[in-house]
């Protein structure tokens, strides 16, 4: 890589024209990093206006170097080839719908010369709609103790606002093109049983537009399955080997409580958080336990609220479960 640019920034876009100005207006106008940078961007034979936004893009910044597909090959693929392509030794993801601020790169190659030991790291975000109209602004975890600890239940780095060190993105093979969701999340588990140590900056980096069209609103079940394969494989090494009645779902929802729950998925779920929770007071640091223990509390307080006057006695034992963690956070 002697004489190549410090950062690739590495986009794969299928049929992406209603968004893709915008996007590649922000790319464009990114403050470059020491060393420059360099626009690898795959199209998977789109059937829209992208090859002709992608053409006169390239045709005004000799930066950008567009890739080609005969055929549709699926995110992991594409990137997967682009990343065959790139030259620096950092590679910084981008999706075709989402917005950068002028020195997402420049901040987020800095933080990873800083700190060698750091081999991806992401960033806060603003989530947006399809229109742009602003939704919540998400203050990331931070911490690669706290991060790694959090892959048995959940992904906590954006994948589009991630920079990634090619050497290790590279060392576990890229993308596993088996994951048409929950690539992410996938990556970040093999990197850290490698490993790797993961990171987020505070600050919002990136406009993250959530709409119909993504893929995470129409995955369906077939996609949690798949999604829910990575934490299964995480709690597993972790607990060297999944019990027969460990249910990692309800072990996974309990600790996201996103929705109200049904009875007896809270009492799989909490087994299953008590037995990780059993073997982390033994190995983790303060950190790591404090997090565990506040993401509890928050979870049981949430589902006991939900389930309110419908199940009086789980709720009081949810509270009061959640009274206990706290107690002890």
């Amino acid at each position: 890589m002697t004489g190549g640019p410090a950062v690739s920034v590495l986009m794969a876009v299928r049929d992406g024209a209603a968004h893709l100005p915008e996007t590649i207006a922000s790319l464009r106008a990114q403050i470059e990093p020491e060393g420059g940078l360099e626009f690898v961007v795959v199209d998977d034979a789109s059937g829209d206006a992208t090859p002709a936004l992608l053409a006169a893009w390239a045709e005004a910044d000799p930066r950008l170097r567009v890739l080609s597909t005969a055929a549709p090959m699926g995110l992991a693929a594409a990137l997967n080839h682009g990343l065959g392509h790139v030259r620096a030794p950092l590679v910084a993801r981008a999706d075709g719908d989402d917005l950068y601020v002028p020195d997402r790169l420049l901040r987020q190659a800095a933080a990873l010369r800083a700190d060698p030991r750091l081999d991806a790291l992401s960033c806060g975000f603003v989530r947006i709609d399809g229109a742009g109209a602003e939704l919540a602004r998400v203050v990331p975890l931070t911490g690669p103790d706290r991060i790694r600890f959090r892959t048995l239940y959940t992904s906590s780095l954006l994948h589009p606002g991630a920079m990634i060190r090619t050497a290790a993105l590279r060392a576990v093979g890229g993308y596993d093109a088996a994951y048409w969701t929950a690539q992410d999340s996938d990556l970040w588990a093999r990197m850290l049983a490698a490993g790797a140590r993961l990171d987020n900056l505070a600050a919002p980096l990136l406009r993250y537009r959530v709409h119909g069209a993504s893929l995470m609103a129409r995955r369906g079940a077939a996609g949690r399955a798949l999604s829910l394969s990575v934490p299964e494989r995480v709690q597993s090494a972790y607990l060297d080997g999944l019990p027969p009645d460990h249910d990692v779902a309800a072990t996974v929802d309990l600790w996201q409580s996103y929705r109200p729950l049904a009875p007896e998925a809270i009492r799989a779920g909490l087994a299953g958080m008590e037995r990780i929770a059993a073997i982390a007071r033994r190995r983790e640091g303060p950190e790591v336990l404090a997090d565990m223990r506040a993401t509890m509390g928050r979870a049981f307080w949430r589902q006991a609220r939900w389930l309110g006057r419908g199940r009086p006695g789980l709720a009081a034992s949810l509270a009061g479960n959640a009274a206990r963690v706290r107690m002890a956070t």
